[in-house]
């Protein structure tokens, strides 16, 4: 007995002499093996990683075995990580999806908040005897919800799901409405209420809206156009506008994750979702700063409670109970209304059942101005605890439900051919803007790899510049494989360019082949030949040429022009899907040409049934090159052309980006080519005779264009010569 004493003594000696640890060198260090190890640990009993950080910083917190003393350094990546959380959420919500949403998102901000805080309210009022300002603060804590199990969703894959979209979307409404009644109650208990209070408040969150939701994606848009060779000051002024968001928040009198959550709707107008940069901002939220909030959460709770005697057990029973029982209902009112599945009504729960940011937020200011006494404060972090461990458990289980049954949907839609992205890369300076590209087109629930090739023509110094262009497409693609995304980069030297790449694109079964657009400068244009257009005649896989002279989130406005009869083949839905998932990212000005068919087709393919998501002008015909007369600055054309031989071939639309780069070779544009079928493409291989007369009028056009163009400038040129000729004499 005598020897037991003698080892908890002398433990108990080692703890009081070494811990808390206040070394910074040493808390960050455990910090991380705790973010490392937790989730690991706990995956292995089928528990969510975010409840093994919580719970680890409820044993190392100053409340349980008090291995980590909080410090200033701890306490601003936690405040980080919060800010984090709510920026995250901002900027993965798609516009479009609020858009079709923003009714069904207004009725579960309505019922998450009125649902808890009514029930709250009366808890309060008729059980614990509170006084009207106190039971109405600790009521509208019941209404508040912090997005902790935001990770998980965006793990499974389903951050686009309508139920995930409609509860971020909510969330911004009952927060918002809580924290602004957090304010005018706390001005009301120290007597300043008045009618310029309300005066102010109105006037500072107008201003804090216009400047987060108008003027930010201006300058953001500047910024990325002017600083675009600096790829890590992008993060880094994303990082400064959190924080200035939530500064600008805390002057308008709300907490400042309302702000970091308007930057986020701000930035995802500039911020494309699949692109490097949002690859950066999630990889390093998710891996340190979001961990490090969910690790000071745990830190709050106190054990001991437990064992202090059954009042503080049954008041926390009692505010746990109306927490999560109220989210309940809410969700279930609200998937009831908007028909949505058990699973959905799960995710709505699990999401939303959470307290800590806010309710944080509201138990420490009523602390401070003597409304709350200890017994609330221990209660609401023993809500917090269950409630965060209830939201892991449910959105874990509902959202890997929903993952399945949207693959299953995706699957039997989408046939059995991947999507794989072929980018040809012979000059390693676009290798950047053409993965860049191909990550906004791809499909985002495919999870098959982008496939850059380096190919050179087979010369005396083949291999030494099949190394240089490979090292630079390995080094950018290994930005691109830091998250989630895949890359396999891929080699070749053949004796033609042309063949290499349609040779490659057969045996990886690829679907569609990204090109760089290169003017022609031959001394012959009418036998000139592009290697553009000679894998339209080789390759039947969808082709996609593009000339992209700046950052494609710097573009303030984008005109996309449909060939007459794109409608018409059989692959139209999934070219309408794949610059649908550009257009979306991009979140800009979209102008839509096409006759009246045409549009209606592609607004029915993307689900844009009522016509509110893009503008569309219909056109009678496009001989007068309207869509592209005259050229617009900061504008990004995009042209759905055809090859030639297929119902929707336009000779007009087909000359438009020639045209664009003449006239302003300064202007940037895509051309996409859709899959022709194999009957086609045997067809077009054979000789001359046998292709169409309309065919051969286009090649007359053609030749007749570049003759014409040929003898009017020597004509300019011999004009120039008599006027220069004419100014020496004078």
């Amino acid at each position: 007995m005598s020897t037991f004493q003698d080892y908890l003594s002398h433990f108990s000696r080692f703890f009081n002499q070494y811990l808390p640890l206040t070394n910074p060198v040493l808390i960050l260090a455990l910090t991380l093996l705790i973010i490392l190890f937790a989730p690991l640990l706990f995956r292995r009993f089928k528990i969510p990683g975010v409840i093994g950080l919580v719970l680890a910083g409820v044993f190392i917190g100053p409340k349980c075995l008090h291995i980590i003393q909080s410090t200033d350094s701890f306490e601003l990546l936690s405040k980080t990580g919060l800010l984090y959380i709510m920026f995250l959420a901002g900027l993965e919500i798609d516009m479009q999806e609020f858009n079709n949403n923003r009714n069904k998102s207004l009725i579960f901000g309505a019922l998450t908040f009125f649902i808890p805080i009514v029930a709250g309210y009366f808890v309060c009022i008729y059980v614990f005897h509170f006084s009207l300002w106190s039971a109405l603060l600790l009521a509208s804590m019941f209404s508040t919800h912090t997005l902790l199990s935001y990770p998980i969703v965006s793990n499974m894959g389903i951050i686009k799901n309508r139920a995930v979209q409609v509860t971020f979307g909510g969330t911004i409404i009952t927060d918002s409405a809580v924290l602004i009644l957090l304010g005018i109650i706390t001005n009301a208990v120290n007597g300043e209420i008045s009618s310029a209070f309300f005066i102010r408040i109105i006037i500072s969150l107008a201003l804090l809206v216009f400047s987060t939701l108008y003027l930010l994606p201006r300058v953001s848009r500047w910024f990325f156009r002017n600083i675009e060779a600096q790829a890590s000051s992008h993060y880094i002024f994303v990082l400064a506008v959190v924080f200035i968001s939530g500064f600008l928040s805390e002057l308008a009198g709300v907490e400042p994750i309302i702000g970091a959550f308007l930057a986020g709707l701000g930035l995802s107008k500039v911020i494309p979702h699949s692109s490097i940069l949002m690859n950066r901002i999630v990889f390093i939220g998710n891996t340190l700063f979001i961990p490090f909030f969910l690790i000071s959460a745990g830190m709050l709770v106190d054990l001991a409670l437990f064992f202090k005697g059954s009042e503080a057990l049954i008041f926390a029973g009692i505010l746990c109970v109306v927490g999560i029982f109220s989210k309940y209902i809410a969700a279930w009112f609200t998937a009831i209304i908007c028909k949505y599945t058990k699973h959905e009504r799960n995710i709505i729960f699990g999401l939303s059942v959470s307290h800590a940011a806010a309710t944080l937020a509201i138990i420490k200011v009523g602390f401070d101005i003597g409304l709350f006494d200890q017994n609330v404060v221990n209660a609401t972090i023993i809500l917090i605890l269950i409630s965060c461990l209830v939201s892991s458990f449910v959105t874990e289980r509902a959202a890997r439900k929903i993952a399945v049954q949207e693959k299953e949907v995706v699957r039997k839609t989408s046939g059995d051919k991947p999507e794989r992205i072929l980018i040809p890369v012979s000059n390693p300076e676009n290798i950047q803007r053409l993965i860049d590209l191909a990550l906004l087109i791809k499909d985002q629930t495919s999870h098959e790899p982008l496939y850059p090739l380096s190919i050179v023509e087979d010369e005396e110094d083949a291999g030494e510049k099949i190394n240089l262009v490979k090292k630079v497409v390995e080094g950018v693609a290994e930005q691109i494989a830091s998250g989630d995304k895949k890359v396999e980069v891929l080699k070749k030297v053949d004796l033609s360019i042309v063949d290499g790449i349609v040779r490659t694109a057969k045996a990886y079964a690829i679907s569609d082949i990204l090109l760089s657009y290169k003017a022609q400068h031959s001394l012959s244009p009418l036998i000139s030949s592009s290697v553009s257009e000679n894998i339209l005649a080789k390759a039947k896989q969808t082709v996609i040429i593009s000339k992209i002279l700046q950052p494609l989130n710097s573009f303030k406005k984008i005109v996309l022009v449909l060939t007459p009869n794109a409608e018409l083949r059989s692959n139209f839905g999934r070219s309408a899907n794949q610059i649908n998932t550009l257009l979306k990212q991009l979140g800009n000005d979209v102008v839509i040409y096409g006759y009246g068919l045409t549009l209606k087709s592609f607004a029915d393919a993307v689900n844009d049934k009522k016509q509110s998501f893009y503008r569309y002008i219909p056109v009678v015909s496009f001989e007068n090159h309207e869509p592209v007369t005259p050229v617009q600055e900061d504008c990004l054309y995009i042209f759905l052309s055809a090859r030639a031989q297929t119902v929707s071939f336009n000779y007009h639309v087909d000359e438009m980006p020639k045209q664009l780069s003449r006239n302003n070779e300064f202007t940037s544009f895509l051309t996409i080519y859709p899959e022709v079928s194999k009957a086609l493409q045997d067809s077009r291989s054979g000789d001359i005779t046998g292709n169409s007369v309309e065919q051969q009028l286009v090649k007359v056009k053609k030749i007749t264009g570049k003759i014409t163009g040929i003898f009017k400038k020597e004509e300019e040129e011999q004009e120039q010569e008599v006027e220069e000729e004419d100014d020496e004499n004078s």
